[in-house]
């Protein structure tokens, strides 16, 4: 008799499972399937910059979308050329960028490195320093072309998104 009771639980906790099973896969499928975003999420945004001194970090936010803009200057340029030993990933070889990006300076504009603010160690914020950029979970630091910086722990470049400016560089505009 206590035989079969525990039969008849067994058959009940698997019949449970199997409809738990089933429903997250109809869920994972239908999220898959259908673009669920949120209601704020835009295929395009921009930004109005101010006038951006130079070698100076700034975090612009909108909706849920932060993107850290750096305007550098003619020297600032150049050191970025020069040590790349210190580099985790000097190429950008393993980092995510548009095919514009795809150089030194990982930017369309020399003058103007765009990225997003979200860390790629632990996925944390960023907050601006002196001459890098860190990030405030870890210990990933990145220079001003967003480049990865030699630490502890391997980690790529910040991720450059497909981005215009006007042409006076008085408005960014970000498709995400």
């Amino acid at each position: 008799m206590a035989a079969v009771r525990q039969r008849s639980v067994l058959e009940r906790l698997v019949r449970y499972f199997v409809l738990a099973f089933g429903a997250a896969l109809v869920f994972i499928f239908v999220e898959f399937a259908i673009d669920l975003r949120p209601p704020r999420v835009h295929s395009s945004y921009q930004f109005k910059l101010a006038e951006l001194p130079h070698d100076q970090a700034r975090i612009l936010r909108q909706d849920n979308l932060s993107v850290l803009v750096i305007r550098r200057s003619a020297e600032t340029i150049a050191a970025l050329g020069r040590d790349l030993s210190r580099l985790q990933d000097p190429e950008s070889e393993r980092s995510h960028q548009p095919e514009f990006a795809s150089n030194l300076l990982r930017s369309r504009h020399p003058e103007y490195f765009v990225g997003y603010a979200i860390g790629t160690d632990l996925g944390c914020s960023l907050e601006v320093g002196a001459s890098t950029v860190n990030e405030r979970c870890s210990q990933a630091r990145y220079d001003f072309a967003g480049r990865a910086l030699q630490g502890n722990n391997n980690f790529l470049n910040l991720a450059v998104p497909e981005y215009t400016f006007s042409d006076d560089f008085k408005i960014l505009t970000i498709r995400p």
